[in-house]
């Protein structure tokens, strides 16, 4: 009776694993605990304030010299039109993680090997972030008031402002890449490519250019930062590539 029973539960078990494999409940508790570790790996080399400083003045100079130093120009279109300064809070704000769940969930329902190549380059476009974080810290624009540059969303967005401040998650001098563009890039690229639906390819192509103009007008990232963000998404989308067509070269020899 006992075996039986035991039997029986193995059973039951394996088919509630398969049931939730297949709603995603796997998954979705393999990339929280990803993204967890990310931020928190992210918030834990902060605290270099002096050479923080220094490489953002550096990366002034840099723009300068490339003639890319348009930030404070750019901030400039909008700080007359509080319309506009919610609109790029609201997007830079909420048009992170919550469109990144957004889009990840749609993916995962309609598109899921697109959605599997996508997740890779996310982890791997992460973990090249933290090691870039932790070896060139970078203070953003809005640290810089004497350069002329305003905190938006410190000024017209202080309950958003506070709520992206939790300190056990946060690194401030997190500015080269900026993963807000590079993410952004990465999955609306991906939703405008495997969607035939016209709304949502606009949207995935709509969504990295005003995440673009969002991370740059609020004094958050620097040109640079963006541009930075995007290389290292390709090189995670390349990681990802290349795991992919591992496991595929792999899986012949296992039959």
């Amino acid at each position: 009776m006992a075996i039986t029973q035991t039997r029986d539960l193995r059973i039951h078990a394996f088919r509630a694993w398969r049931a939730t494999h297949r709603v995603g409940l796997h998954e979705a508790v393999m990339v929280a605990g990803a993204f967890l570790v990310y931020f928190l790996v992210r918030a834990s080399v902060d605290g270099r304030a002096v050479t923080a400083f220094a490489n953002g003045r550096d990366v002034i100079a840099f723009e300068k010299h490339l003639g890319l130093y348009h930030e404070l120009a750019m901030q400039g279109w909008i700080l007359d039109h509080y319309a506009l300064i919610k609109a790029m809070n609201w997007i830079y704000f909420w048009g992170h993680m919550p469109v990144v769940i957004a889009f990840a969930v749609w993916l995962f329902i309609w598109h899921r090997p697109t959605y599997t190549l996508m997740r890779n380059a996310f982890l791997a476009s992460g973990a090249i972030a933290v090691v870039i974080y932790a070896t060139y810290p970078v203070a953003p624009p809005r640290l810089f008031p004497l350069e002329g540059f305003i905190d938006t969303m410190a000024v017209h967005d202080r309950v958003s402002y506070n709520a992206q401040e939790v300190g056990a998650f946060v690194n401030q001098y997190a500015a080269i890449p900026s993963l807000h563009f590079g993410w952004s890039l990465l999955l609306g690229g991906a939703v405008a490519v495997v969607t035939r639906h016209p709304v949502m390819r606009a949207l995935g192509i709509l969504w990295p250019i005003l995440m673009f103009f969002s991370v740059v007008l609020t004094g958050n990232h620097f040109i640079v930062d963006a541009v930075a963000g995007a290389l290292v998404c390709a090189a995670g989308l390349g990681v990802a590539f290349a795991l992919k067509e591992g496991l595929a070269r792999l899986r012949p020899a296992r039959r």
